[in-house]
């Protein structure tokens, strides 16, 4: 059994809350990274986007194998991609951090809905910011609009959440 590590934006170890999640327990962890072909088929030829993150994930990669582990790269879309991950793999659970872009929103959904119906659970984590859409409302509990308000209820929640750590 092992469980799966899907990296996606969060292209680091240090400060990675899904990789933090993942390591609790005994059972292995794969370290994931899927080219997503669906995005890179929208993009120009050698565009400057997919470079830099050829680059970290093959720094990743380094850093990984410096830990005596590595990062398994697979190229596809990835509601496929995991389709064979689950022939190839006894996979016990999934872990990545949320990404809030539409085309993610709806992959992901797709994907955990294909594990889950699987019995894999998957675990989705906040990571790379510091409140989630739900988390700065108005006061009927709709999201804002304007800016100069949510301006002012994102540094009023994050000064009090400041207090608190």
């Amino acid at each position: 059994m092992a469980k799966i590590l899907w990296f996606r934006r969060a292209l680091r170890l240090y400060d990675n809350t899904a990789l933090i999640h993942a390591l609790e327990g005994k059972n292995k962890v794969i370290a994931l990274f899927i080219f997503d072909t669906n995005i890179l088929e929208e993009l120009p030829p050698n565009d400057a986007r997919v470079t830099f993150i050829h680059k970290q994930v093959a720094k990743l990669h380094a850093q990984l194998c410096e830990k005596g582990s590595g990062l398994l790269v697979k190229v596809g879309d990835p509601k496929t991609v995991w389709q064979q991950l689950i022939k190839e793999y006894e996979i016990d659970e999934v872990f990545f951090n949320r990404d809030y872009e539409p085309y993610a929103i709806k992959r992901d959904a797709e994907v955990t809905g294909m594990l889950e119906e699987k019995h894999i659970p998957c675990y989705q984590f906040k990571d790379h910011v510091i409140f989630e859409p739900h988390e700065v409302l108005k006061a009927d509990g709709s999201p804002y609009t304007v800016f100069t308000p949510y301006k002012k209820k994102w540094l009023e929640k994050f000064n009090r959440q400041s207090l608190i750590i």
